[in-house]
């Protein structure tokens, strides 16, 4: 029996939830170089945890892929087929990735990455394996490892949805599992040598995505089968708990800053959580009254998350080349001028999001257009 109709949901507040993550991983990598100080002290902990955005992203991803296919679960339509997912993906990641591999060689910033050499580098992120292997996971721009992680996800979708379509709950369980066992076991392993390696490989990941997916789905049924005053409550609730939980969660990995390897070590036992933070958040939003929405699905949130594939893209080459080139100049060590500091965060970042807009507008939406003609 299929569900009283709906209106169509708004999902723009996913638009917006990603122009948060890359706004925390762009603040992150400039403050990396910067070491710029928050505006306020209460907020120090924000672009020092910033790369807490790339779980965003993989959350996100795991929600807006799940998407139609939990829609077409609910309402008995036909599915979308697995070659339009697959061409849709294509079409969106892989060529503005080749134009950043191309631009950072042309620009002379792979060859000053280090790395396993020209062909094994290109190789290995053309195939989407880079993170296989140590010597070429951080090659040509550091900040491609997410791709594969990306990539190598969108290849086990199938198997994984048709889990989840028959046992939501026990896949989701799994998945976490499966997560969690990885990132202990690189814990123990190598927690004073290459847990970073390990905890860049998609096992580490893999509950961002399915808590994702599960949010997908829920968020379907309650907005399908849910009294519109039931849904305002039980998402401003569960907004504010994500929040608050997310922000928790921060603070706590921020304390623990000063560890060997601290970052891979704390999400060791806490990603998960960070991963459920998340999905309080977004199922919260989605389900939410409009006025509220409006936290997230505003202008500048989701204009920036419209570029955020291109500025995560390119971001950290221009902060780096900046530095690289003495712009802003400076003389001795730079972080030790408060002036250079911010000169530098502004400039890093105007230049960052002007780049990103315009391979965005210019090159990314273009490519996607002319293959959606095409497929058509």
């Amino acid at each position: 029996m299929r569900p009283p109709a709906a209106a169509p949901p708004r999902l723009d507040v996913l638009d917006g939830l990603r122009g948060v993550a890359i706004l925390l991983v762009l603040w992150y990598h400039v403050w990396e170089i910067s070491w710029l100080p928050a505006p306020l002290r209460q907020l120090e902990f924000l672009p020092e945890t910033g790369f807490i955005g790339v779980a965003l992203f993989f959350f996100l991803s795991g929600t807006v892929i799940a998407l139609p296919f939990a829609r077409a679960a609910l309402t008995g339509s036909a599915p979308p087929s697995w070659r339009h997912f697959y061409l849709r993906r294509f079409w969106k990641i892989v060529p503005s990735y080749m134009l950043s591999i191309a631009v950072a060689y042309a620009i002379g910033y792979a060859a000053r990455q280090g790395g396993a050499g020209l062909a094994p580098d290109l190789l290995t992120h053309l195939l989407f394996i880079h993170t296989w292997f140590p010597a070429s996971s951080g090659a040509i721009n550091g900040v491609l490892w997410t791709l594969a992680v990306e990539v190598e996800f969108y290849a086990i979708f199938p198997l994984v949805w048709w889990c989840f379509s028959r046992a939501r709950w026990l896949t989701v369980a799994t998945s976490v599992a499966i997560s969690l066992a990885w990132r202990l076991h690189a814990a123990a392993c190598c927690a004073h040598a290459g847990i970073v390696n390990l905890d860049q490989d998609l096992p580490a990941f893999l509950s961002c995505f399915a808590f994702g997916m599960l949010t997908a789905s829920l968020f379907l049924e309650a907005h399908a089968r849910w009294s519109e005053p039931l849904r305002s409550t039980v998402s401003i609730a569960g907004f504010t708990a994500g929040t608050l939980a997310s922000i928790a969660l921060l603070q706590s990995l921020y304390a623990f800053r000063f560890a060997n390897q601290w970052a891979a070590l704390w999400a060791a036992t806490h990603r998960d959580l960070l991963a459920l933070s998340f999905a309080g958040i977004a199922f919260g939003a989605l389900l939410s009254p409009r006025p509220f929405q409006r936290l997230l699905a505003n202008r500048p949130l989701v204009f920036f998350g419209a570029i955020s594939y291109a500025l995560y893209l390119y971001h950290q080459m221009v902060a780096r080349e900046l530095l690289f080139y003495r712009v802003p100049q400076y003389l001795g060590t730079p972080q030790n001028d408060p002036l250079w500091q911010r000169e530098f965060t502004i400039a890093a970042m105007l230049l960052a999001v002007a780049i990103a807009t315009a391979s965005t507008y210019w090159f990314e939406r273009p490519v996607q257009k002319w293959a959606n003609r095409r497929s058509s």
